[in-house]
């Protein structure tokens, strides 16, 4: 079978920033990040931030990033967005769950730095500029929970460096230097040749078939309008080729000339030998618009097994880089990949 190819690629950037205050984050911080994100970028950046016409929202960045509307896209008229947020803790890991008792919580002190990823996919690198000036920006409005001890203020934070990663490798390039503004655009992003080299890493090192997918972040899969809280391989590698071609489509010149119907027939006989997911529930609201969103998901690993794994890697690996599911511009369907013998960092 064919392997699939693209001509996409990702820039994964890293922020590495530290409390100026205490900070309080919850425990899954993709949503809040992205909210303060979009809600600086709506403030200083837009011109007509509360207005909705289709062509202030085709010719302003901001609004082209968050809110463009495309009549022929596949479902609605809402596309594929062309970012996604991540967040990490102190040493390239997930948030902790918990801090002092506080169940669903992550305080932070004066001092103590946190990471988080903001990945730009095609030509929405050229946005890149507007990112650099949003962050620290929302470090001096505040973030997370609202906290007595500041009166009702959300903690500060401040931005220390910015670095492109290739989250395949762990390669990574400094483009922001601590105490400087000035920025180099970034010469180290995940392309299908970063992705064939990561395929082919995986493969040498399988052990009886087996590949596990970490769910690092709530992930949300829906197959025929029903919610899945079990992680079956086959909807899992359909949302990732669609969320794939919709990125490649939109932003990157076309979409892949897949075989789709192979694909998906291939990604029917996988097997899933190993479940040790569990379901979190996470909701995020929204001050503008006084709405709820289910972010729930299930987070944890899943095994699976395979007689060929080499036309589907590809598509898998890239799952690393896309994220995967409903509301990965909240930071869902964060996933890693691994064989026995091997681990893809995806940090």
């Amino acid at each position: 079978m064919h392997v699939p190819k693209t001509d996409l690629k990702a820039y994964a950037l890293e922020f590495t920033a530290a409390a100026k205050t205490p900070l309080e984050l919850p425990a899954w911080p993709g949503s809040a990040l992205r909210g303060a994100l979009l809600g600086v970028l709506r403030r200083h950046y837009c011109p007509v931030p509360e207005g909705d016409d289709s062509a202030h929202t085709a010719i302003c960045p901001v609004c082209w990033l968050m809110a463009r509307e495309n009549p022929q896209w596949r479902t609605g008229h809402t596309p594929v967005r062309p970012y996604t947020v991540a967040a990490l803790g102190g040493q390239g890991r997930p948030m902790d769950h918990a801090v002092n008792g506080n169940a669903g919580w992550h305080r932070l002190e004066p001092g103590d730095t946190f990471t988080f990823r903001i990945t730009l996919f095609g030509v929405a690198v050229n946005l890149l500029p507007y990112m650099v000036l949003a962050v620290p920006a929302m470090g001096q409005l505040g973030l997370g929970r609202r906290l007595a001890e500041r009166r009702g203020k959300r903690g500060q934070f401040a931005l220390r460096r910015i670095e492109a990663l290739n989250p395949l490798t762990g390669q990574r390039e400094l483009i922001m230097k601590p105490g400087r503004h000035e920025i180099a655009m970034p010469t180290v992003f995940v392309d299908q040749a970063a992705i064939d080299a990561a395929a082919e890493r995986l493969l040498a090192s399988l052990e009886r078939g087996e590949v596990t997918v970490e769910f690092r972040s709530p992930t949300r899969l829906v197959e025929q309008g029903r919610l899945l809280k079990v992680p079956r391989f086959r909807p899992l590698f359909q949302r990732l080729m669609e969320r794939v071609e919709g990125l490649a489509g939109e932003y990157a010149g076309g979409r892949p000339n897949w075989d789709y119907a192979a694909l998906v027939e291939a990604a029917g006989r996988v097997r899933l030998v190993r479940n040790q997911t569990h379901w979190v529930e996470v909701k995020s609201g929204s001050r503008r618009t006084g709405r709820v969103t289910p972010l729930s998901g299930f987070v944890g690993q899943a095994t699976y097994a395979a007689d060929d794994w080499r036309p589907l890697l590809p598509v898998l690996l890239w799952g690393c880089v896309v994220q995967v599911g409903r509301n990965a511009v909240k930071g869902n369907g964060w996933i890693s990949v691994r064989t026995a013998q091997y681990q893809i960092l995806c940090q």
